[in-house]
């Protein structure tokens, strides 16, 4: 089994420049590499963004340039860090850098991501991925992260022997870079119970114009994130994912040990006038509600008032 030795991020926002930090602390600037347009590119040379207080161990590459250096040696590891509405041009921008044993992670929110990129690459290259538990932020070029979190990993089809090949040398690379990770025995359950997660948090504190400590308190705030919460349950239960109150709980209890002061990323991009995420959330639960005769009255609520938010930009 061949070490993973480099691994391309594409997508450098909050979370993929924690990662790039977290890799470039093990790997140094010659075994990561993050993947841009020209622009950003240019931008990401000239002030080098700090982790934690440290500059960021990376090497910055246009895709064309990506694309000439997996020409000769393709990347072990493509990991998308881009928001769901950049997915599909930052999949095909990329698709050079994908060789025939590159792993291809996905840490985006939601339960979607993974799929479409399996439509373009094929589950023996891509994994099952959920980050969670990170409280990481960016804000122009510092990145900070309380928690780096953990990633849950899995397969698609666990009877899969490329499949599972591909899952275990990730792992071994995860484990020799001092990576938390996990792999969780039901990773479908491990992905809804994120979004779980997601669902209330963004949408909470999107709406109710807070940070984490306005859902941390009893009120109005925390009372609709629950409920957007058990929504998410009850639509995953219909698709055949059987999550239950007690998964609610548990990422309650989760929600609840966050930094009061972070902000979760659809709040940060409702305070930089960027297009959300929504969709990925109320709009997938509500959609799938429809789908399967449950109701999620108030995922539908959250819905309509962040896109109300974006309008009003």
């Amino acid at each position: 089994m061949k070490p993973i030795e480099t691994v391309a991020i594409v997508g450098f926002g909050s979370l993929g420049a924690m990662y790039a930090g977290c890799f470039g602390r093990a790997m140094g600037a010659e075994g990561v590499f993050v993947v841009a347009d020209e622009a950003r590119t240019a931008t990401y040379r000239a002030e080098p963004t700090v982790f934690n207080g440290e500059v960021i161990q990376a090497t910055y590459l246009t895709y064309d340039e990506a694309a000439a250096r997996a020409a000769e040696k393709p990347f072990d590891v493509v990991l998308f860090a881009v928001k769901y509405g950049a997915l599909a041009e930052a999949m095909e921008q990329s698709a050079p850098l994908v060789g025939p044993d590159t792993a291809v992670i996905s840490v985006l929110n939601g339960v979607t991501s993974e799929e479409v990129l399996s439509q373009r690459f094929g589950w023996d290259r891509v994994l099952l991925c959920v980050a969670q538990q990170m409280d990481s932020r960016k804000v122009g070029a510092t990145v900070t992260a309380g928690c780096v979190g953990v990633m849950a990993l899995g397969v698609h089809d666990v009877s899969d022997a490329a499949q599972q090949e591909n899952l275990a040398r990730v792992t071994a690379w995860l484990t020799a870079i001092d990576q938390p990770f996990i792999v969780p025995d039901d990773i479908q359950h491990q992905l809804w119970g994120k979004l779980i997660c997601n669902v209330g948090v963004n949408q909470a504190c999107a709406v109710y114009d807070c940070c984490f400590s306005g859902i941390h308190a009893p009120g109005e705030a925390r009372e609709a994130m629950i409920a957007a919460m058990s929504e998410v349950a009850a639509v995953a239960r219909a698709v055949g994912v059987g999550l239950t109150d007690d998964d609610v709980a548990y990422w309650l209890d989760i929600i609840d040990h966050l930094n009061p002061e972070g902000l979760p990323s659809l709040r940060q991009d409702v305070l930089a006038r960027r297009p959300t995420e929504v969709e990925l959330f109320s709009g997938t639960i509500n959609r799938l509600g429809r789908e399967h005769g449950v109701p999620t009255p108030a995922n539908e609520r959250f819905y309509a008032a962040i896109k109300a938010i974006e309008a009003a930009y």
